[in-house]
């Protein structure tokens, strides 16, 4: 346990790392280097890529996560690499020959308003190929109790080089083609390291003996990856389908203006990930010992905490948001995306304030109607967008974004007070939302100040002791509460 608990300290604070990271490479870098055109067709790219993954694996990581420590100590762990890999050849082929015979309609959806991104379509696949290999690489890293080179990987190296590849360009040492194949090459070099290492510590063996290979729990493995595959694939055409369709409908500037307003509002729910992951094995035990106090008492305490942190951070972004714009370059352009920031950062928010109602929907004996959730809510994304966005253009797109936050987590909610008998929400939930549009309003009022960066501080301190005081002074959060009692007596 203790292992475990030491790298998800170093894995966090890897994901922190990265965060940092990619909001220069978001907000500084690629406004200043790129054109918005240049910017939105880097971006769908890696966001083309990434939807594709799900499909083009089926779900084989998360028959990896699920299965590896069942055959790992057996004899027969190097025919279920074997058949894991042998399933992988067999889906990435299956994904390219349905790729290319698809690949006329796709280059006409973004022929009017985007036909960029048609020249890049084989990097595109290219990268889709790395990308999959590099999901299951790293479900066997996991697997092995190793999150910390994945996350080193994924989180800090990718981020690294993308950096140095827009300086490159920057500079005219490569062309944008080139930071293509830069990026291309930043994922192979991940996926090479993970097979290096997963090969010297002998993970990575295969074998062929025909007798250890049960047909019936090959069937099992396959159903069970077919299962998770809706639920994968419907989580990141949540996240990721308004990009391209943004950039299908409207065009590559305004994806460029449209995913850096997404990523300044994601900053709100980054809390909710260390919640998460330091809670999902406080919940396990809780469900194995059937405490349904327990369970009620995490929920409760979780969606109060991430209210109350998620919406500090809601306020400082909006109160600051013509602060922020100015310091990106172009801002001109990017400024366009307020209003996107503003109603993500509302979905986001609604997201924190409902708690850890999915970990609890996983992990309990229903987890199988999440899958359907998830898969009926892409469906529903993707008809938002199409509505939305040519009415009311990016903040049609914004609105999807939200609305199918809104909506998966009002779906969970209403599942888990009907069959679990649990809900999150008290009096102290509505005490911090007033406190929150009190120090709203006062943030909104304070006038402003000439210089930018004063102005920041200024207005972000006083809303944050304001906040805090109000905060601490209602107990709304016993936690909060304690840790801060702590830190005013730390010998009592």
């Amino acid at each position: 346990m203790g292992v475990v608990i030491r790298q998800s300290a170093i894995s966090t604070a890897l994901t922190y790392m990265g965060v940092a990271i990619g909001y220069v490479n978001i907000l500084i870098l690629f406004p200043a280097y790129m054109s918005p055109g240049e910017v939105g067709l880097a971006r769908v790219i890696q966001d083309a890529a990434m939807l594709m993954v799900p499909l083009a694996q089926l779900g084989l990581s998360q028959m990896v996560l699920r299965y590896f420590p069942k055959h790992r100590q057996g004899k027969e762990f190097p025919e279920f690499v074997s058949i894991i890999f042998g399933l992988l050849v067999f889906t990435l082929l299956l994904f390219a020959a349905v790729f290319l015979c698809f690949r006329s309609p796709v280059g006409s959806y973004f022929s009017q308003q985007s036909p960029q991104v048609i020249r890049y379509l084989n990097q595109i696949l290219a990268l889709i190929m790395i990308m999959t290999i590099n999901q299951v690489m790293m479900a066997f890293c996991h697997s092995s109790l190793n999150i910390i080179l994945p996350n080193f990987l994924k989180e800090v190296v990718l981020r690294f080089i993308t950096m140095a590849g827009i300086l490159l360009f920057a500079g005219q040492l490569i062309t944008f083609t080139g930071f293509v194949y830069l990026l291309i090459g930043a994922y192979l070099l991940n996926l090479l390291t993970l097979t290096g290492y997963l090969a010297a510590k002998k993970v990575l063996r295969f074998r062929f003996r025909w007798q250890y290979f049960n047909l019936a729990i090959i069937r099992q493995m396959v159903g069970y990856s077919l299962f998770t595959f809706l639920a994968a694939s419907g989580i990141l055409i949540i996240g990721k389908v308004d990009s391209l369709m943004v950039t299908g409908m409207l065009g590559l500037t305004e994806n460029a203006i449209y995913t850096t307003a997404f990523y300044i509002a994601v900053l709100i729910e980054l809390p909710r990930r260390a919640v998460a992951q330091i809670s999902l094995p406080v919940i396990s035990r809780a469900f194995a010992r059937n405490n349904h106090q327990e369970i009620a008492g995490i929920y409760r305490k979780s969606a109060i905490n991430n209210l109350i942190i998620g919406l500090l951070i809601f306020i400082g972004l909006w109160i600051n948001l013509d602060n922020i714009y100015s310091l990106i370059p172009r801002s001109e352009v990017y400024s366009l995306g307020r209003m996107v920031v503003l109603i993500v950062g509302s979905g986001k928010l609604i997201d924190m304030a409902a708690g850890l109602n999915g970990e609890i929907l996983v992990l309990s004996r229903y987890y199988k109607v999440n899958v359907y959730l998830v898969a009926g809510l892409a469906v529903v994304t993707i008809m938002a967008n199409y509505i939305l966005i040519p009415l009311y253009g990016l903040s049609g797109a914004a609105m999807g974004s939200a609305m199918a936050l809104l909506l998966f987590n009002l779906s969970k909610f209403i599942f888990l007070k009907v069959k679990l008998k649990l809900q999150p929400f008290t009096r102290n939930t509505l005490k911090v939302l007033v406190i929150g549009g009190i120090s709203l309003f006062i943030g909104l009022w304070l006038p402003k100040l000439s210089n930018v960066y004063t102005d920041i501080l200024v207005r972000s301190g006083s809303v944050t002791l304001i906040y805090s005081i109000a905060v601490y002074l209602s107990h709304a959060s016993d936690e909060i509460n304690a840790e801060v009692k702590k830190w005013l007596n730390p010998n009592p």
